[in-house]
């Protein structure tokens, strides 16, 4: 399905405003309710909106440390890979994890409260899942962009 130029004025406002209203939305992107309202569901249903979340402020939260850790994993057979995907997906501190090309395997962003509950976690990590080749974390020191949104310059191909 082809998105038009409503398509993606609503999609550009949800990224920037997920909590603003049905009525406002249409107010937002020139549409009557009821006509936002079913794009929205087609929108949904086909998958170009995943789902709506809070953005929150791990500082306010007590989250003081944030790092991006490269990891390079000892063994590719089933059973590692499969003891890692658990891990990650059960490890709230993980907030991002990706298989990736180059020099190491994945990258994590983690977030934990200080350098110690950091420790903590990597000692886990690497006891849960049998051991790693590599790990190297850098520490973020502050943050130059931070975004969720996808560039919508216009209407897809």
């Amino acid at each position: 399905m082809q998105l038009d130029a409503f398509d993606v004025r609503i999609l550009s406002t949800l990224q920037r405003r997920g909590d603003i209203s049905h009525v406002e939305l249409a107010e937002v992107v020139c549409l009557s309710a009821s006509q936002c309202a079913r794009r929205l569901d087609r929108l949904r249903r086909q998958g170009y909106i995943e789902r709506v979340v809070a953005l929150l402020s791990a500082e306010r939260l007590g989250f003081g440390v944030m790092a991006h850790t490269l990891i390079s994993l000892r063994t590719h057979d089933e059973a590692h890979n499969a003891a890692f995907h658990r891990f990650v997906r059960e490890a709230p501190e993980v907030v991002e994890c990706f298989a990736q090309t180059g020099d190491a395997d994945l990258i994590m962003k983690v977030v934990a409260r200080d350098l110690g509950h950091l420790s903590r976690f990597f000692d886990t990590l690497i006891a849960a899942t049998g051991g790693l080749a590599a790990l190297r974390s850098g520490i973020v020191l502050k943050s130059i962009k931070r975004t969720t949104e996808l560039p919508l310059g216009g209407p897809a191909p």
